[in-house]
Formats: C-alpha cells, structure tokens, sequence
C-alpha cells in the first residue's frame, strides 16, 4: 500500500539531492517503488554564462518518462535566472522550484541556495524576474533562514509579486548544513504566516514521522522525504521492502549507468559505489564493505548478489 493513499490526499514529494536523485534514479523509484507525487530535480545552475550541459540532459522530458517532474533553478543574477526559465519553458513544463535552501558554503556564500535568504534586495530582484513568467507556476524551497531562523520572514512580503504556489520548508539553518535537529518546533508559526500551501521538510525519516507530523500539524500540503528515501528507496511502500524490488532497483540504475557513463568501467564503479554509500545503510556489513572494496565491476556484482539476492 501507498502511503499516500493514508494520509488525506495531501503531497508526498521527492527532494532534489545533488549527485544522487538524477533522472536515472527518479526514473528507476517511479517505476519500482512510486509512492511520490512529484520528483523535485536537483538544481540547474549557470556556469560561465551558459546552463550546465548535464543539468538540461537531467531534466529533458525524454530522460524522466511517465513521472511528474518539477524542475528546480539556483542563481542569484537576474540573468541567470531569466536564462534558466526560458529554458524551462522551452521544453514545456509549467512548474518551476526555486532554490533557496542549498546549504553548500561555496554555494551559499555567493548569494545563492540559503544564502539569499539574508540579502532582502537580490530576494526582491529574484522575485521580479519571476514575476516576467507568467506562463510558469513557481514553488520555494528554502531553509528557515542562512544564519538566523526569522529570515524566511524575508520572503513573505513578496509572495504576491510572482504566482507562488507553494513553499517547502526544510527547518534548519543553512550554516547547520544537514548537522543538529531539525526545528520542527518552527512549523507553527511558519504555516501561520504563509499564505500559500507550506510542505514540511527535514529529519522526515520514517512513515511514522510523517504520520505524527501531518497529524499535529492540519494545515500542512504535505512532506517532502529527501535523505531518509535515498538511504530505503521503499520508504514509502513498506509492501514493497523485499530483496526482489531492492534488486530490480538496484539493475535498472546500474543497466542505465552502464549505458549513459562513458568513461569506462572505473566511473561507472565510482557511481554505483557512491550510491551505496546511503542507501540501504543497515544491511549486511560484510557485503556492503565488498560493494565499497570492489576494484573491478565483477568483483562489484559479486558482493551486490550477496547483498540482495
């Protein structure tokens, strides 16, 4: 059973997760474990005046089949953004996130992600260039603030300017980066100030907690599950936590990384062992410390067999 067929039809999102959540895995969740309601893709960024190349492979329509993908932008110069929306647009989605919660110091120090947070004129520049798309529904995901947790209030003066849909909130500072407790002591006050739907973000680590939170809190659009769905991709379809989906999983990550990495056996080693370096994080320890020692992709496939067979 879905855990989203329990709990009042409200949202269970997938977080955007830098080097982990790509289209190979969204695609690959979809179609073994589902449960979400929409995959949030890991940010595009523009470098040297031009969109990553890999950020717009990322989120091409063809790459993400049959999922409802929700795009997500980081900048802090208005031209980097209007260059970013255009793009968007042009490949035909309507819906775009916007970053405001990225952690990264080398990010946020420049003003982007969480660091924007504490500059309330680069947010009113921001939230001008969206107000130019009205073809385009936005969403903010932000962290209560970089380095005091009042500078979400930053933002609330200009929900009106853009056609703002929805804010995920993720409760903790930027300088906490994922360390400390979540302060989900602060989803009171936020749901009260915010007038557009507000998704819950942070420590959300298991469908109980999700339970817990969406009962205290009524007025909640719902959960976004980020580090807790990498590490047990059946986080949300409990029914589906046996070694025959984790393996279906696991093969159609590794068939599509086999294809899609063309530097060779090494990468595509490199990329499967950086997986498993959160997800399934209880299973056996042998096993999983063979997946990590693996030098060859057989010796790779040998210790994965061992782990979910």
């Amino acid at each position: 059973m879905y855990l989203c067929s329990m709990i009042d039809n409200r949202v269970i999102l997938s977080a955007p997760i830098q080097g982990w959540t790509d289209h190979v895995w969204r695609t690959a969740h979809a179609q073994v474990f589902g449960g979400v309601d929409a995959y949030y893709a890991p940010f595009m960024r523009v470098e040297h005046g031009t969109i990553r190349p890999r950020d717009i492979r990322d989120i091409l329509p063809e790459n993400n089949p049959g999922i409802h993908l929700v795009p997500q932008v980081l900048a802090c110069r208005p031209d980097d953004m209007e260059r970013m929306l255009n793009a968007v647009a042009d490949m035909g989605y309507g819906e775009v996130d916007i970053n405001l919660g990225c952690p990264h110091p080398p990010v946020a120090r420049k003003g982007n992600g969480a660091g924007m947070l504490a500059r309330p004129e680069a947010l009113r520049q921001m939230f001008d260039t969206l107000s130019r798309h009205p073809s385009l529904r936005f969403s903010l995901k932000l962290r209560l603030g970089w380095d005091d947790a009042s500078q979400w209030h930053n933002v609330l003066p200009l929900l009106d300017v853009a056609p703002i849909t929805q804010v995920i909130i993720h409760y903790r500072l930027g300088i906490q980066q994922y360390k400390g407790e979540a302060m989900l002591d602060r989803i009171g006050e936020t749901l009260d100030a915010i007038k557009v739907p507000v998704v819950l973000n942070g420590d959300i680590d298991s469908t109980e907690r999700i339970g817990q939170l969406l009962t205290a809190h009524q007025q909640a659009a719902g959960v976004m599950v980020g580090r807790a769905l990498v590490a047990d991709p059946a986080l949300l379809c409990p029914d589906r936590a046996t070694p025959a989906c984790y393996r279906d999983f696991h093969d159609l990550l590794y068939e599509q990384y086999r294809k899609e990495l063309t530097g060779g056996d090494h990468q595509i080693l490199n990329k499967m062992q950086s997986l498993w370096e959160r997800m399934l994080p209880n299973a056996d320890h042998r096993a999983r410390k063979a997946i990590r020692k693996a030098t060859t992709l057989a010796r790779y496939e040998d210790a994965v067999a061992q782990l979910i067979n």
